[in-house]
């Protein structure tokens, strides 16, 4: 009976436990690797514009621009606290087009809170 006690407290609890948590939600971890993305296509995009009509610079734009990763989604995402409360290990699976081909991959990354936002790290 006292471990049922037990069990029945850390299932009542852990919800309480896991929403009291520093981590960033999923959400802005998803939103911080989507404006990565974003910000990686708009330098490509940039650069394509200001190729002007130089043909060697125009075809590299080209090029660059068909090797970009697309972000497909983003799926698992889970944060462990890291170097104090503000700075947190975080890992999601990836799904990206490159070069018409399909991938996931588990990938690592920091998500930092600095002056109370949420920031991608190295």
């Amino acid at each position: 009976m006292r471990n049922f006690k037990k069990s029945v407290f850390i299932m009542v609890f852990m919800p309480f436990f896991a929403a009291c948590s520093n981590a960033p939600p999923e959400n802005t971890v998803e939103g911080l690797i989507e404006a990565q993305y974003e910000q990686t296509t708009k330098i490509v995009e940039d650069a394509k514009a200001n190729a002007g009509n130089d043909k060697m610079a125009k075809a590299m734009s080209g090029m660059m621009e068909t090797m970009m990763p697309k972000l497909e989604r983003i799926e698992n995402i889970d944060c462990d606290a890291i170097e104090g409360e503000d700075a947190y290990l975080c890992s999601a699976d990836v799904t990206q087009t490159i070069a018409g081909n399909s991938q996931t991959n588990k990938t690592g990354f920091k998500v930092y809170l600095v002056n109370d936002k949420w920031v991608l790290g190295n």
